[in-house]
Protein backbone atom coordinates (compact mmCIF):
# COMPACT_ATOMS: atom_id res chain seq x y z
CA UNK A 1 0.00 0.00 0.00
CA UNK A 2 3.08 2.32 0.78
CA UNK A 3 4.22 2.12 -2.73
CA UNK A 4 1.11 3.16 -3.96
CA UNK A 5 1.79 6.22 -2.59
CA UNK A 6 4.80 6.61 -3.78
CA UNK A 7 3.57 5.90 -7.18
CA UNK A 8 1.44 8.86 -7.04
CA UNK A 9 3.45 11.13 -5.54
CA UNK A 10 5.94 10.08 -8.47
CA UNK A 11 3.05 11.09 -11.01
CA UNK A 12 3.15 14.74 -9.24
CA UNK A 13 7.19 14.68 -8.78
CA UNK A 14 7.23 14.29 -12.63
CA UNK A 15 5.42 17.15 -14.16
CA UNK A 16 3.20 14.74 -15.21
CA UNK A 17 -0.03 16.45 -13.39
CA UNK A 18 0.62 19.35 -10.24
CA UNK A 19 -2.74 20.13 -8.49
CA UNK A 20 -2.34 23.65 -10.46
CA UNK A 21 -2.62 22.42 -13.61
CA UNK A 22 -5.07 19.23 -12.85
CA UNK A 23 -7.34 21.88 -12.02
CA UNK A 24 -6.73 24.15 -14.60
CA UNK A 25 -6.97 21.45 -17.18
CA UNK A 26 -9.91 20.15 -16.20
CA UNK A 27 -11.52 22.59 -16.39
CA UNK A 28 -10.39 23.66 -20.00
CA UNK A 29 -11.62 20.26 -20.63
CA UNK A 30 -14.69 20.43 -19.90
CA UNK A 31 -15.43 24.15 -20.39
CA UNK A 32 -13.44 23.83 -23.68
CA UNK A 33 -12.93 27.40 -25.94
CA UNK A 34 -15.66 28.90 -23.33
CA UNK A 35 -13.42 28.95 -20.53
CA UNK A 36 -10.95 31.37 -21.94
CA UNK A 37 -11.61 34.19 -24.83
CA UNK A 38 -7.87 32.56 -26.12
CA UNK A 39 -8.11 30.10 -28.13
CA UNK A 40 -7.86 26.32 -25.95
CA UNK A 41 -5.82 23.41 -27.41
CA UNK A 42 -4.35 25.49 -29.75
CA UNK A 43 -1.37 23.40 -30.99
CA UNK A 44 -1.66 18.98 -30.79
CA UNK A 45 1.05 19.54 -27.90
CA UNK A 46 -2.03 20.80 -26.06
CA UNK A 47 -4.46 17.59 -27.51
CA UNK A 48 -1.80 14.92 -26.45
CA UNK A 49 -1.32 16.74 -22.72
CA UNK A 50 -5.62 16.68 -22.76
CA UNK A 51 -5.56 12.78 -23.67
CA UNK A 52 -2.49 11.84 -21.42
CA UNK A 53 -4.91 13.63 -18.72
CA UNK A 54 -7.52 11.71 -19.25
CA UNK A 55 -5.21 8.56 -18.71
CA UNK A 56 -3.81 10.03 -15.79
CA UNK A 57 -6.23 10.88 -13.23
CA UNK A 58 -8.15 7.70 -13.63
CA UNK A 59 -5.15 5.54 -12.71
CA UNK A 60 -4.93 7.93 -9.62
CA UNK A 61 -8.19 7.51 -8.58
CA UNK A 62 -7.65 4.18 -9.09
CA UNK A 63 -4.69 4.40 -7.00
CA UNK A 64 -6.26 6.37 -4.12
CA UNK A 65 -9.60 3.55 -4.24
CA UNK A 66 -7.08 0.55 -3.61
CA UNK A 67 -5.24 2.90 -0.63
CA UNK A 68 -8.73 3.26 1.08
CA UNK A 69 -10.44 -0.18 0.00
CA UNK A 70 -8.62 -3.87 1.95
CA UNK A 71 -10.35 -5.86 -0.89
CA UNK A 72 -10.52 -3.63 -3.88
CA UNK A 73 -12.32 -4.93 -7.13
CA UNK A 74 -10.72 -3.62 -9.93
CA UNK A 75 -12.81 -4.65 -12.71
CA UNK A 76 -15.09 -1.28 -12.11
CA UNK A 77 -12.11 0.95 -11.56
CA UNK A 78 -11.08 -0.65 -15.02
CA UNK A 79 -14.08 -0.07 -16.61
CA UNK A 80 -14.35 3.44 -15.36
CA UNK A 81 -11.06 4.64 -16.68
CA UNK A 82 -11.96 2.72 -19.71
CA UNK A 83 -14.95 4.95 -20.45
CA UNK A 84 -13.23 8.28 -19.52
CA UNK A 85 -10.03 7.72 -21.57
CA UNK A 86 -12.47 6.95 -24.88
CA UNK A 87 -14.45 9.86 -23.89
CA UNK A 88 -11.68 12.25 -23.85
CA UNK A 89 -10.18 10.69 -27.33
CA UNK A 90 -13.90 11.33 -28.65
CA UNK A 91 -13.78 15.17 -27.27
CA UNK A 92 -10.41 16.01 -28.62
CA UNK A 93 -11.59 14.37 -31.97
CA UNK A 94 -14.86 15.93 -32.32
CA UNK A 95 -14.66 19.35 -30.35
CA UNK A 96 -10.90 20.16 -29.47
CA UNK A 97 -8.91 19.23 -33.15
CA UNK A 98 -11.49 20.95 -35.82
CA UNK A 99 -11.99 23.81 -33.51
CA UNK A 100 -7.43 24.12 -33.57
CA UNK A 101 -7.25 23.60 -37.06
CA UNK A 102 -10.12 25.95 -38.19
CA UNK A 103 -8.31 28.73 -36.12
CA UNK A 104 -4.84 27.90 -36.80
CA UNK A 105 -5.60 27.73 -40.66
CA UNK A 106 -7.94 31.20 -40.38
CA UNK A 107 -5.11 32.70 -38.72
CA UNK A 108 -2.50 31.84 -41.41
CA UNK A 109 -4.77 32.71 -44.07
CA UNK A 110 -5.34 35.80 -42.65
CA UNK A 111 -1.63 36.45 -42.30
CA UNK A 112 -0.65 35.32 -45.61
CA UNK A 113 -2.98 37.24 -47.21
CA UNK A 114 -1.99 40.36 -45.78
CA UNK A 115 1.40 40.06 -46.78
CA UNK A 116 0.63 39.16 -50.37
CA UNK A 117 -1.06 42.37 -50.56
CA UNK A 118 1.25 44.73 -49.10
CA UNK A 119 3.43 43.77 -52.14
CA UNK A 120 0.81 43.77 -54.47
CA UNK A 121 -1.24 46.96 -53.30
CA UNK A 122 0.19 48.89 -56.45
CA UNK A 123 0.05 46.31 -58.99
CA UNK A 124 2.44 43.37 -60.08
CA UNK A 125 5.91 45.20 -60.35
CA UNK A 126 8.78 43.05 -60.58
CA UNK A 127 9.68 43.57 -56.96
CA UNK A 128 5.50 42.74 -56.24
CA UNK A 129 6.81 39.16 -57.68
CA UNK A 130 9.88 38.52 -56.03
CA UNK A 131 8.32 39.20 -53.08
CA UNK A 132 5.09 37.06 -53.59
CA UNK A 133 7.53 34.44 -54.78
CA UNK A 134 9.42 34.45 -51.46
CA UNK A 135 6.30 34.21 -49.64
CA UNK A 136 4.46 31.44 -51.64
CA UNK A 137 7.39 29.16 -51.62
CA UNK A 138 7.78 29.27 -47.79
CA UNK A 139 3.75 27.87 -47.64
CA UNK A 140 4.13 25.11 -50.40
CA UNK A 141 5.93 22.24 -51.22
CA UNK A 142 7.34 23.88 -54.83
CA UNK A 143 11.11 24.18 -55.18
CA UNK A 144 10.88 27.16 -57.39
CA UNK A 145 8.50 29.98 -57.97
CA UNK A 146 7.96 32.28 -60.86
CA UNK A 147 5.69 35.15 -62.08
CA UNK A 148 5.12 36.31 -65.90
CA UNK A 149 3.30 39.27 -67.39
CA UNK A 150 2.35 36.74 -70.29
CA UNK A 151 5.88 37.90 -72.43
CA UNK A 152 8.41 38.03 -69.74
CA UNK A 153 9.65 36.38 -67.00
CA UNK A 154 8.89 39.36 -63.72
CA UNK A 155 10.57 37.45 -60.95
CA UNK A 156 11.95 34.14 -59.78
CA UNK A 157 12.85 32.71 -56.27
CA UNK A 158 13.60 28.69 -55.32
CA UNK A 159 16.04 26.15 -56.71
CA UNK A 160 18.05 27.28 -60.07
CA UNK A 161 16.04 31.10 -59.97
CA UNK A 162 19.34 32.88 -60.96
CA UNK A 163 19.35 30.91 -64.52
CA UNK A 164 15.87 32.75 -64.59
CA UNK A 165 16.45 36.30 -64.42
CA UNK A 166 13.67 39.34 -64.33
CA UNK A 167 13.16 39.72 -68.26
CA UNK A 168 13.60 36.17 -69.12
CA UNK A 169 11.05 35.55 -72.53
CA UNK A 170 8.07 33.05 -71.51
CA UNK A 171 8.97 29.79 -73.78
CA UNK A 172 7.21 27.40 -71.82
CA UNK A 173 4.35 25.93 -73.76
CA UNK A 174 1.84 25.36 -70.64
CA UNK A 175 2.42 28.91 -69.89
CA UNK A 176 1.41 29.99 -73.18
CA UNK A 177 -1.51 27.72 -73.42
CA UNK A 178 -2.71 29.17 -69.93
CA UNK A 179 -2.13 32.19 -71.64
CA UNK A 180 -4.75 31.84 -74.03
CA UNK A 181 -7.01 29.75 -72.22
CA UNK A 182 -7.39 31.44 -69.05
CA UNK A 183 -6.82 27.83 -66.98
CA UNK A 184 -4.83 26.70 -64.72
CA UNK A 185 -2.81 23.50 -66.07
CA UNK A 186 -0.42 21.07 -64.44
CA UNK A 187 2.59 19.80 -67.28
CA UNK A 188 5.33 17.47 -67.09
CA UNK A 189 8.37 17.25 -69.08
CA UNK A 190 9.31 13.45 -68.31
CA UNK A 191 5.08 12.17 -69.47
CA UNK A 192 4.81 15.18 -72.42
CA UNK A 193 6.78 16.98 -74.79
CA UNK A 194 7.48 19.78 -73.03
CA UNK A 195 11.08 20.51 -72.88
CA UNK A 196 11.39 24.39 -73.51
CA UNK A 197 10.94 26.65 -70.12
CA UNK A 198 13.10 27.16 -67.30
CA UNK A 199 14.56 25.13 -63.86
CA UNK A 200 15.31 22.38 -66.15
CA UNK A 201 16.02 20.26 -63.29
CA UNK A 202 12.58 20.61 -62.04
CA UNK A 203 10.26 18.07 -64.26
CA UNK A 204 6.77 19.01 -63.19
CA UNK A 205 4.83 22.07 -62.55
CA UNK A 206 1.73 24.11 -62.26
CA UNK A 207 0.91 27.27 -64.15
CA UNK A 208 -2.04 29.06 -62.63
CA UNK A 209 -3.47 32.32 -64.84
CA UNK A 210 -3.48 35.91 -62.99
CA UNK A 211 -7.10 37.25 -64.93
CA UNK A 212 -8.31 40.83 -64.45
CA UNK A 213 -11.86 41.43 -65.71
CA UNK A 214 -11.91 37.83 -67.62
CA UNK A 215 -8.43 38.65 -69.07
CA UNK A 216 -5.53 36.37 -68.53
CA UNK A 217 -2.44 39.24 -67.39
CA UNK A 218 0.03 37.26 -66.41
CA UNK A 219 0.85 33.49 -64.39
CA UNK A 220 1.78 32.15 -61.39
CA UNK A 221 4.22 29.31 -61.88
CA UNK A 222 5.30 26.85 -59.44
CA UNK A 223 7.85 23.83 -59.91
CA UNK A 224 8.35 20.56 -58.43
CA UNK A 225 10.84 17.82 -59.10
CA UNK A 226 8.81 15.29 -59.78
CA UNK A 227 5.17 15.09 -60.86
CA UNK A 228 3.86 13.03 -57.74
CA UNK A 229 5.00 16.05 -55.87
CA UNK A 230 1.88 17.51 -57.25
CA UNK A 231 -1.60 16.97 -55.44
CA UNK A 232 -4.45 17.64 -55.05
CA UNK A 233 -3.30 20.21 -51.84
CA UNK A 234 -0.62 21.66 -54.04
CA UNK A 235 -2.74 23.16 -57.09
CA UNK A 236 -5.48 24.11 -54.77
CA UNK A 237 -2.61 26.20 -52.95
CA UNK A 238 -1.70 27.45 -56.30
CA UNK A 239 -5.04 28.64 -57.42
CA UNK A 240 -5.85 29.64 -54.36
CA UNK A 241 -2.64 32.35 -54.52
CA UNK A 242 -3.68 32.91 -58.28
CA UNK A 243 -7.37 33.93 -57.31
CA UNK A 244 -5.90 36.24 -53.93
CA UNK A 245 -3.29 37.98 -56.34
CA UNK A 246 -5.95 38.36 -59.28
CA UNK A 247 -8.34 40.08 -57.08
CA UNK A 248 -5.56 42.78 -55.74
CA UNK A 249 -4.51 43.23 -59.48
CA UNK A 250 -8.35 43.78 -60.24
CA UNK A 251 -8.70 46.72 -56.91
CA UNK A 252 -5.97 48.02 -58.21
CA UNK A 253 -6.84 48.22 -61.76
CA UNK A 254 -10.01 49.58 -60.99
CA UNK A 255 -7.60 52.29 -58.17
CA UNK A 256 -5.77 53.43 -61.54
CA UNK A 257 -8.81 53.87 -63.81
CA UNK A 258 -10.35 56.44 -61.43
CA UNK A 259 -7.23 57.97 -61.29
CA UNK A 260 -6.77 57.99 -64.47
CA UNK A 261 -10.27 59.48 -64.93
CA UNK A 262 -10.12 62.51 -62.54
CA UNK A 263 -6.55 63.22 -64.21
CA UNK A 264 -8.30 63.49 -67.47
CA UNK A 265 -11.19 65.92 -66.23
CA UNK A 266 -8.46 67.85 -64.23
CA UNK A 267 -6.77 68.22 -67.46
CA UNK A 268 -10.07 68.75 -69.73
CA UNK A 269 -10.77 71.78 -67.28
CA UNK A 270 -7.46 73.66 -67.44
CA UNK A 271 -7.70 73.62 -71.40
CA UNK A 272 -10.74 75.21 -71.34
CA UNK A 273 -10.43 78.36 -72.66
CA UNK A 274 -12.87 81.18 -72.36
CA UNK A 275 -13.12 82.91 -75.35
CA UNK A 276 -14.78 85.57 -74.55
CA UNK A 277 -12.41 86.47 -71.78
CA UNK A 278 -9.72 86.02 -74.14
CA UNK A 279 -11.05 88.43 -76.81
CA UNK A 280 -12.28 90.99 -73.50
CA UNK A 281 -8.82 91.22 -72.20
CA UNK A 282 -7.17 91.31 -75.38
CA UNK A 283 -9.47 94.27 -75.99
CA UNK A 284 -8.41 95.67 -72.84
CA UNK A 285 -4.60 95.57 -73.08
CA UNK A 286 -5.11 97.02 -77.01
CA UNK A 287 -7.03 99.97 -75.54
CA UNK A 288 -3.91 100.96 -72.82
CA UNK A 289 -1.37 100.58 -75.19
CA UNK A 290 -1.41 104.32 -76.35
CA UNK A 291 -2.64 106.05 -72.94
CA UNK A 292 -0.97 103.84 -70.33
CA UNK A 293 1.52 101.81 -71.98
CA UNK A 294 3.45 100.52 -68.94
CA UNK A 295 0.31 99.21 -67.71
CA UNK A 296 -0.55 97.62 -71.07
CA UNK A 297 2.90 95.95 -70.76
CA UNK A 298 2.18 94.96 -67.14
CA UNK A 299 -1.15 93.51 -68.11
CA UNK A 300 0.07 92.00 -71.20
CA UNK A 301 2.55 89.51 -68.82
CA UNK A 302 -0.09 88.85 -66.61
CA UNK A 303 -1.99 87.77 -69.72
CA UNK A 304 0.92 85.25 -71.00
CA UNK A 305 1.38 83.85 -67.63
CA UNK A 306 -2.04 83.05 -66.80
CA UNK A 307 -2.67 81.33 -69.49
CA UNK A 308 0.81 79.86 -69.87
CA UNK A 309 0.15 78.11 -66.23
CA UNK A 310 -3.60 77.33 -67.09
CA UNK A 311 -2.66 75.30 -70.18
CA UNK A 312 0.14 73.80 -68.64
CA UNK A 313 0.49 69.71 -67.31
CA UNK A 314 -0.39 71.14 -64.33
CA UNK A 315 -1.76 67.33 -62.38
CA UNK A 316 0.98 67.34 -59.55
CA UNK A 317 0.44 69.64 -56.38
CA UNK A 318 1.75 73.12 -56.27
CA UNK A 319 2.54 75.71 -53.88
CA UNK A 320 -0.26 77.95 -51.72
CA UNK A 321 2.05 80.85 -52.37
CA UNK A 322 2.52 79.97 -56.51
CA UNK A 323 -1.74 79.34 -56.46
CA UNK A 324 -2.04 82.47 -54.87
CA UNK A 325 0.22 84.14 -57.45
CA UNK A 326 -2.07 82.48 -60.58
CA UNK A 327 -5.50 83.99 -58.50
CA UNK A 328 -3.52 87.69 -58.24
CA UNK A 329 -3.05 87.96 -62.24
CA UNK A 330 -6.51 86.86 -62.79
CA UNK A 331 -7.89 89.41 -60.25
CA UNK A 332 -5.41 92.04 -62.18
CA UNK A 333 -7.11 91.09 -65.64
CA UNK A 334 -10.80 91.77 -64.04
CA UNK A 335 -9.19 95.24 -62.36
CA UNK A 336 -8.20 96.59 -65.47
CA UNK A 337 -11.24 95.94 -67.49
CA UNK A 338 -13.93 96.54 -64.66
CA UNK A 339 -11.83 99.45 -63.42
CA UNK A 340 -10.04 99.27 -59.66
CA UNK A 341 -13.31 101.16 -58.06
CA UNK A 342 -15.63 97.86 -59.20
CA UNK A 343 -13.44 95.14 -57.76
CA UNK A 344 -11.34 95.30 -54.85
CA UNK A 345 -9.78 92.37 -53.75
CA UNK A 346 -7.16 91.74 -50.42
CA UNK A 347 -5.44 88.99 -49.65
CA UNK A 348 -4.45 87.78 -46.05
CA UNK A 349 -2.14 84.51 -46.07
CA UNK A 350 -0.23 83.48 -43.21
CA UNK A 351 3.24 83.04 -43.81
CA UNK A 352 3.70 79.68 -42.03
CA UNK A 353 1.38 77.87 -44.92
CA UNK A 354 2.75 79.90 -47.83
CA UNK A 355 4.57 76.79 -48.93
CA UNK A 356 1.91 74.10 -47.86
CA UNK A 357 1.23 71.90 -50.70
CA UNK A 358 -2.48 72.45 -52.39
CA UNK A 359 -4.31 70.83 -55.78
CA UNK A 360 -3.68 72.87 -58.68
CA UNK A 361 -6.63 75.46 -60.14
CA UNK A 362 -8.56 75.66 -57.21
CA UNK A 363 -8.23 79.08 -56.16
CA UNK A 364 -9.19 80.93 -59.39
CA UNK A 365 -12.20 79.70 -60.33
CA UNK A 366 -13.35 80.61 -56.37
CA UNK A 367 -12.18 84.23 -57.58
CA UNK A 368 -14.02 83.78 -60.80
CA UNK A 369 -17.68 82.34 -59.86
CA UNK A 370 -16.99 86.17 -57.23
CA UNK A 371 -16.76 88.48 -60.11
CA UNK A 372 -19.59 86.54 -62.50
CA UNK A 373 -22.22 85.72 -59.59
CA UNK A 374 -21.89 88.04 -56.75
CA UNK A 375 -21.38 91.59 -58.77
CA UNK A 376 -24.53 93.81 -58.15
CA UNK A 377 -25.30 96.69 -60.96
CA UNK A 378 -23.91 99.65 -59.58
CA UNK A 379 -21.89 98.95 -56.27
CA UNK A 380 -18.45 97.90 -56.21
CA UNK A 381 -17.35 94.35 -54.98
CA UNK A 382 -15.32 93.34 -52.13
CA UNK A 383 -13.61 89.97 -51.93
CA UNK A 384 -11.10 88.84 -49.39
CA UNK A 385 -9.05 85.80 -49.64
CA UNK A 386 -7.25 84.36 -46.18
CA UNK A 387 -5.14 81.07 -45.16
CA UNK A 388 -4.37 79.97 -42.05
CA UNK A 389 -3.18 76.58 -40.35
CA UNK A 390 -5.74 74.50 -38.74
CA UNK A 391 -5.66 71.29 -36.13
CA UNK A 392 -5.96 68.97 -38.94
CA UNK A 393 -4.84 70.97 -41.85
CA UNK A 394 -5.27 73.85 -43.95
CA UNK A 395 -8.29 76.12 -44.59
CA UNK A 396 -8.65 78.86 -47.70
CA UNK A 397 -11.80 81.31 -46.97
CA UNK A 398 -12.94 83.01 -50.45
CA UNK A 399 -15.39 85.63 -48.90
CA UNK A 400 -17.34 88.58 -50.86
CA UNK A 401 -19.84 91.19 -50.12
CA UNK A 402 -22.17 90.70 -53.30
CA UNK A 403 -25.67 89.64 -54.02
CA UNK A 404 -25.55 86.52 -52.43
CA UNK A 405 -27.63 82.84 -52.69
CA UNK A 406 -30.98 81.65 -50.62
CA UNK A 407 -30.37 78.90 -48.68
CA UNK A 408 -32.21 76.24 -51.10
CA UNK A 409 -29.50 77.18 -53.74
CA UNK A 410 -26.49 77.03 -51.09
CA UNK A 411 -27.86 73.52 -50.19
CA UNK A 412 -27.92 72.13 -54.13
CA UNK A 413 -24.98 73.40 -54.86
CA UNK A 414 -22.97 70.25 -55.19
CA UNK A 415 -25.70 67.88 -56.50
CA UNK A 416 -25.31 65.83 -59.87
CA UNK A 417 -27.49 68.40 -62.46
CA UNK A 418 -25.70 71.49 -61.50
CA UNK A 419 -22.80 69.97 -62.97
CA UNK A 420 -24.69 70.04 -66.48
CA UNK A 421 -25.77 74.02 -66.39
CA UNK A 422 -25.95 75.80 -69.96
CA UNK A 423 -23.67 78.59 -70.49
CA UNK A 424 -25.51 82.23 -70.89
CA UNK A 425 -24.08 85.46 -72.06
CA UNK A 426 -24.04 88.01 -69.53
CA UNK A 427 -25.03 91.69 -70.99
CA UNK A 428 -21.18 92.63 -71.20
CA UNK A 429 -20.44 89.94 -73.91
CA UNK A 430 -19.04 87.36 -71.18
CA UNK A 431 -20.00 83.58 -70.46
CA UNK A 432 -21.65 83.04 -67.57
CA UNK A 433 -21.13 79.25 -66.66
CA UNK A 434 -23.38 77.59 -63.96
CA UNK A 435 -21.67 78.24 -60.25
CA UNK A 436 -22.14 74.65 -59.01
CA UNK A 437 -19.89 73.07 -62.33
CA UNK A 438 -16.84 75.30 -61.23
CA UNK A 439 -17.26 74.52 -57.09
CA UNK A 440 -18.26 70.73 -58.39
CA UNK A 441 -14.60 70.51 -60.48
CA UNK A 442 -12.75 72.11 -57.15
CA UNK A 443 -14.37 69.86 -54.76
CA UNK A 444 -12.97 66.90 -57.47
CA UNK A 445 -9.25 68.20 -57.42
CA UNK A 446 -9.97 68.22 -53.59
CA UNK A 447 -11.17 64.66 -53.24
CA UNK A 448 -8.66 63.56 -55.96
CA UNK A 449 -5.80 64.66 -54.12
CA UNK A 450 -6.87 64.94 -50.16
CA UNK A 451 -9.18 62.11 -49.92
CA UNK A 452 -12.89 62.26 -48.70
CA UNK A 453 -11.46 63.91 -45.80
CA UNK A 454 -11.48 66.95 -47.23
CA UNK A 455 -13.86 69.19 -48.82
CA UNK A 456 -15.76 72.61 -49.09
CA UNK A 457 -17.98 74.33 -47.66
CA UNK A 458 -20.20 77.56 -48.85
CA UNK A 459 -22.39 79.96 -46.63
CA UNK A 460 -24.42 82.30 -47.92
CA UNK A 461 -26.67 84.94 -46.81
CA UNK A 462 -28.67 87.10 -49.90
CA UNK A 463 -27.70 90.92 -49.68
CA UNK A 464 -25.00 90.14 -47.65
CA UNK A 465 -22.08 87.75 -50.07
CA UNK A 466 -21.02 84.17 -49.77
CA UNK A 467 -18.36 82.52 -48.07
CA UNK A 468 -16.73 79.40 -49.54
CA UNK A 469 -14.29 77.46 -46.88
CA UNK A 470 -12.01 74.97 -48.57
CA UNK A 471 -10.73 72.44 -45.70
CA UNK A 472 -7.90 70.34 -46.90
CA UNK A 473 -7.17 68.02 -44.02
CA UNK A 474 -4.17 65.59 -43.18
CA UNK A 475 -0.75 64.82 -45.88
CA UNK A 476 -1.94 65.14 -49.92
CA UNK A 477 -1.40 62.22 -51.98
CA UNK A 478 0.71 62.56 -54.70
CA UNK A 479 -0.22 60.55 -57.76
CA UNK A 480 2.54 58.94 -59.58
CA UNK A 481 3.41 60.24 -62.93
CA UNK A 482 0.98 59.65 -65.86
CA UNK A 483 2.14 57.02 -68.05
CA UNK A 484 0.05 56.27 -71.87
Amino acid sequence: MQWRGSLAALFIAMGCVSKKEMTVDLNRLILGKSYNSTKVFRTAQHVVQAILLGIVVPLLILLLIWDLTDNPNPVPAVVVIAGLVMLCFFFSYVFVVPDDLTSSATDRTLAIASKIFAYTSRGLTPEAALGASKIILSETIASAICFTDGKQVLASWGEDSAKCPAGTPVVLRTTLNVINSGEQSVFSRDASTETGGYFPRLRAGIVAPLTVRGHCVGTLELYYPRLSSIDMRQTALASGFADLISTQLASFELERQDELTARVELRALQSQVDPHFLFNTISTIVSLVRTEPDKARSLLIDFSNYYRQTLSDSDTLTTLEHEVEQGTRYINLMQARYGDGRLRVSVDIDFEVRDCMVPPFILQPLLENCIKHAQRETEPLSIHVRAFETDDGLEIIVEDDGIGMSEEVCAHLFEQHRREEPESITADGSVKRGCGLALFNVLQRIHFFYGEDSGMRVKSQEGVGTQVIVELNGEPHEPAPLTA
